[in-house]
């Protein structure tokens, strides 16, 4: 026992007395990264905690929170992960949150980006040094760089697939599988996209299984797609801890409507972007390469419905709807889609922006929310890339984009790569050809999802579908 205190006080332990404000905020924060890993068991031990120190706090308060926030995977002490900060707000910002969250939601309503900037410079000044700091972080892993030839990748990806047959079969009859987001689809399809050109130049037999699953996932998210042109949500109720929680109050609030498994009403927070965003842009390209005016009409309407939408409070979902119309834009060459994503662009996420790179508010902050972000301006600032009357527009993304960049880059030194992010980072080589850093965080990236998906001997899929995808290359 004496050495467990003797490492409690080498590992910094405060000899200020812990108060129940900070015990609160401390396990609020542990309970929250432990329901974002959906382990419920955890969830509980954490919970148990915070009605333990609901009277008082025990005398040994601070050592069974720093025990909780070691499971949860928090530095002992709370407010970092991996030597990185955690959001640790004030009393004020507490105070000041649902206001200023309120006064942004009906700003971004007003499609007036001036609007929008004048609150967010307010919710700058109340957060101060706690600007772009992330309310959850993930543990980071250095990883070797490996970089396969095209020939090479291209069967790792083929025989990665095949090692997934059932699931692979069952997407190929266009057969969804219960309680599953449609965004894994979409990863699906954009993966299988990406890869076919490869393989109908080094791995020809395998064309036809290819387009087989290409059918069924693209058939199958057509089917699923509402009226409106926006794509549903499954009903998680009892399923996930998180997303269970949030239907379970938008049901109970009246705002949202569920059917045979699905929510069919638009996320009234803009969520609805999300699922949207990926599942049109995986329509679109599928279409494109594939000559098939179904799918390409389903991402249209994808689209359609994006462009109708107004900016919400969350800076991400905003960065959804980039994507989806830069790649409508990029379908049709209609520059209503261009001038679309521009405009979601400045009112929806550009305003938002912390000195520091990321993006202001602890949520967005995240790396995960964080990557969305960077890869929406990466295909906006590549769309404005050739025409030359874009050039003034390229550069305004591009300075909301390199300060992003560096802040993704400066997460991956610190604490190695906590994020898969091969397709936006290989996007951003092709826009920032000169960047070092960001040359090395691709191949260190590469060298982590190939050992993900083989040891050399046995092949798996490790990663995702479109990670594992964008290690053959870019598009030919």
């Amino acid at each position: 026992m004496r050495s467990f205190v003797f490492l409690l006080v080498l590992g910094g332990v405060s000899a200020v007395a812990l108060t129940p404000e900070e015990a609160e905020g401390r396990l609020r924060m542990a309970v929250q990264i432990a329901r974002e890993r959906n382990d419920r068991a955890l969830v509980a031990r954490v919970e148990k905690l915070g009605r333990e120190f609901k009277a008082e706090l025990p005398a040994d308060a601070e050592v069974r929170l720093r025990e909780a926030e070691t499971a949860v995977g928090i530095d002992p002490g709370g407010w970092a992960m991996a030597g990185q900060p955690l959001f640790h707000p004030t009393a004020e910002m507490k105070a000041r949150q649902a206001e200023l969250n309120a006064r942004l939601a009906e700003a971004m309503k007003s499609d007036d980006a001036a609007q929008v900037r004048a609150v967010t410079r307010e919710m700058l000044k109340v957060l101060g040094d706690q600007a772009g700091v992330p309310d959850g972080r993930r543990a980071g892993k250095k990883a070797e760089p490996v970089t396969l030839g095209e020939a090479e990748a291209t069967r790792l990806f083929v025989e990665a697939l095949k090692s997934e047959g059932r699931r692979v079969r069952q997407l190929s009859e266009g057969r969804p599988f219960p309680d599953q987001m449609l965004r894994l689809y979409a990863d699906v399809l954009n993966g299988v996209t990406h890869v076919r050109p490869f393989a109908e130049k080094h791995q020809p037999e395998a064309v036809v299984e290819l387009d087989r699953l290409t059918s069924g996932v693209a058939g199958m998210l057509v089917r699923l797609q509402q009226p409106a042109g926006f794509f549903p949500f499954p009903d998680l109720r009892g399923k996930n801890i998180r997303f269970g929680a949030m239907i379970t109050r938008q049901v109970e609030a009246g705002t949202v409507e569920v059917k045979d498994g699905w929510v069919i009403s638009a996320d009234p927070d803009g969520g609805t972007q999300f699922d949207t965003g990926v599942c049109g842009a995986a329509l679109l390209q599928a279409g494109v390469l594939h000559q098939n005016a179904e799918w390409k009409q389903a991402g249209l309407r994808a689209a359609d419905w994006a462009l109708a939408q107004k900016c919400c409070a969350n800076f991400n979902y905003n960065a959804f709807s980039v994507s989806l119309l830069t790649q409508a834009y990029l379908a049709t060459g209609d520059m209503k889609y261009l001038e679309g994503a521009l405009k979601k662009f400045r009112v929806g996420v550009a305003p938002g922006q912390a000195p520091n790179g990321r993006w202001m508010d602890a949520h967005n902050a995240r790396t995960v929310y964080h990557v969305i972000i960077v890869r929406g301006l990466g295909e906006l600032a590549m769309a404005l890339t050739l025409p030359k009357e874009r050039l003034q527009e390229r550069e305004e993304v591009d300075a909301v984009l390199k300060p992003a960049l560096q802040a993704l880059l400066d997460e991956f030194d610190a604490m190695g790569l906590t994020v898969e992010a091969l397709p936006e980072l290989k996007i951003l080589t092709a826009l920032y050809p000169e960047d070092g850093r960001l040359k090395t965080a691709v191949q260190s990236m590469e060298g982590s999802i190939i050992g993900k998906c083989t040891d050399g001997k046995q092949v798996k899929m490790g990663a995702s579908v479109t990670q594992l995808a964008w290690v053959v290359g870019v598009k030919p």
